[in-house]
């Protein structure tokens, strides 16, 4: 049985918790890049250098590994609304170029060897409109999107995660379906997390959440 290798930005730490809370049925190694980006994957001189990161935890292939990636929230939540905003290019064409450089990630760990890689769904932002607690809530009002908006455009950029995981027939899991609320479409109460200044999800539910769908996979 593989051991899972949890790659990605700081939502990783839901991974984390429900490792520690002895959720997962598999042995689990982690390694978070706070603020990576999707995008910043084609550029080894990005300000996070994620990529390098992650190649060098994940390559030469390592024996009985299996990859889990949790990117896209940093994307989907700024940085596509501040490259358009900024570059003067269309929201749709940034979030092109962020699956795309995902997808080249993901091909690179295939061509290695890699027989599995599991992509998970960005997680839906949970900060409120003109909201201004923590850090990252005040660096992210530079950009107008509003949160059904960037809760939208999320959706969407799972949708084509999933089928990009699909064409390379690797398994893709979310837990849109759970931590959304029915009636709004937007982040459940029960799953935001009780800091304001906190734009991760609840730990423990968010943990719970991540947990079920990972152990849910067939692979």
């Amino acid at each position: 049985m593989h051991s899972w290798y949890f790659v990605g930005d700081s939502h990783v730490q839901a991974f984390e918790i429900a490792a520690t809370l002895g959720l997962f049925r598999r042995q689990s190694h982690f390694l978070i890049v706070p603020g990576a980006t999707a995008v910043g994957l084609r550029n080894p001189e990005s300000h996070t250098q994620a990529i390098a990161h992650f190649q060098k935890a994940l390559l030469p292939v390592l024996p009985g590994v299996m990859p889990v990636i949790q990117l896209g929230e940093v994307d989907c939540g700024f940085v596509i609304w501040w490259r358009a905003q900024t570059l003067g290019e269309s929201v749709d064409a940034q979030l092109a170029a962020s699956i795309e450089a995902y997808a080249c990630f993901i091909d690179t760990l295939i061509d290695a060897g890699y027989s599995r890689v599991v992509v998970t769904g960005a997680v839906p932002p949970t900060i409120p409109d003109n909201h201004r607690q923590g850090a990252v809530a005040r660096a992210r009002h530079t950009v107008s999107a509003s949160l059904r908006e960037r809760t939208d455009l999320t959706m969407r950029y799972n949708r084509q995660l999933a089928a990009e995981a699909a064409r390379r027939r690797i398994p893709y899991t979310d837990i849109s379906a759970r931590v959304l609320d029915a009636g709004t479409g937007l982040i459940a109460d029960a799953y935001r997390s009780p800091n304001p200044r906190d734009h991760h999800l609840h730990p423990i539910q968010g943990a719970h959440a991540w947990a079920e769908a990972i152990n849910a996979l067939e692979v």
